[in-house]
């Protein structure tokens, strides 16, 4: 089973400065950000038909990342969890993923996120290495074995390698 970890593309700086309750939250895509998303998207769709299960982060610049994949592969089951936001515990997350997984099975699996819950929640799930620098819509793709509650760093996508 695939997992493929998801960073949303470049956003716009918070409007107001970080300190405004809502701010970091209501960042939107520059438009670098949006052709940075559709590349990754591109580059998904020549590894997967289709995505089994989306978590997206409920931030605006998350949500308009996976619009991009949304709109250009088939979806089975779409997700909006609090539990993949910059602050989210990615262990706690990765243990629940992995234990749901045992239970419904899914070949493909997206998460799109935050720094920094990206790079914790690929170094918990692969801990032969460091937590990676995610570049904005940076792919990681990993085979997760949900009954050894782990997974294995595959590959990574950063547009400037393609």
């Amino acid at each position: 089973m695939k997992l493929y970890v998801m960073r949303h593309g470049e956003a716009i700086p918070p409007q107001g400065g970080f300190g405004m309750p809502g701010a970091d939250a209501a960042r939107v895509l520059s438009e670098a950000g949006h052709e940075e998303a559709r590349k990754a998207t591109e580059w998904l769709q020549t590894h997967e038909r289709k995505i089994d299960l989306a978590i997206v982060s409920p931030y605006v610049r998350a949500q308009e990342t996976f619009s991009h994949v949304a709109n250009a592969m088939p979806i089975e089951v779409i997700e909006e969890s609090n539990d993949v936001t910059p602050e989210s515990d990615a262990e706690e997350f990765a243990g629940v993923l992995l234990a749901r997984l045992q239970i419904e099975p899914a070949e493909s699996i997206l998460v799109v996120s935050h720094m920094p819950f990206v790079c914790y929640l690929v170094s918990y799930l692969d801990t032969r290495i460091q937590p990676p620098l995610f570049p904005t819509a940076g792919i990681a793709v990993l085979d997760l074995e949900p009954l050894a509650m782990s997974g294995f760093l595959e590959t990574f996508y950063r547009e400037s390698e393609h």
